[in-house]
């Protein structure tokens, strides 16, 4: 079996609370807010290419906070008091999810090897995989949701035309990928 090259991979969170309506079918919205307030948070995790200091990704963090307060598409988020920013390592990967796709770097690897190497990522994470886990939140030590990826006739690349049901075979060589310097498969 090939070894393909593991990259950093580091988790952001955010966790704030701002003006909202209280729903008590999800008291822990608002556990310890005065009424009237909720909280919020949001989490993601990025792959760097080089291991990177507490520094820099602090400096990321902050980047990416100031752009998400910023998102147009985004429900106005009033009176926002900010909890915690955190970013912290979790893990070498040879694969990062992101939403509904995984990620990689491209660094000249032929479509078979891409698919090779995600197949070799997919079977080391979906035993973990099932629903008993997720509703039970009995989560194995280092897992890994695969959302959806353990079913390989879900792998895809862009819609070309822009038709979601229209496909381009994994994995995925976009215009934006290539940009972006990545590899995608989405599922």
């Amino acid at each position: 079996m090939k070894e393909y090259p593991k990259y950093p991979i580091y988790s952001f969170s955010a966790r704030w609370s701002q003006d909202g309506v209280w729903d008590e079918n999800y008291p822990n919205w608002h556990e310890g807010l005065p009424e009237g307030r909720v909280w919020n948070s949001t989490s993601f995790r990025k792959m760097f290419k080089e291991e990177q200091t507490q520094e820099q990704l602090d400096a990321f963090a902050k980047e990416w906070w100031e752009g998400y307060l910023k998102a147009e598409h985004r429900t106005p988020m009033i009176n926002i008091e900010m909890d915690f920013l955190k970013a912290e390592y979790k893990e070498h990967e040879t694969w990062v999810l992101t939403w509904f796709q995984h990620e990689t770097f491209d660094v000249g690897q032929s479509d078979l090897e891409a698919l090779d190497s995600f197949e070799q990522f997919v079977r080391r994470y979906e035993r973990m995989q099932g629903q008993d886990i997720f509703y039970q939140k009995n989560y194995p030590e280092k897992y890994h949701c695969l959302m959806g990826a353990e079913d390989r006739y879900r792998w895809h690349g862009a819609e070309p035309d822009g038709k979601p049901d229209d496909h381009s075979p994994a994995p995925c060589r976009c215009k934006f990928c290539k940009e972006q310097g990545v590899i995608r498969i989405a599922h």
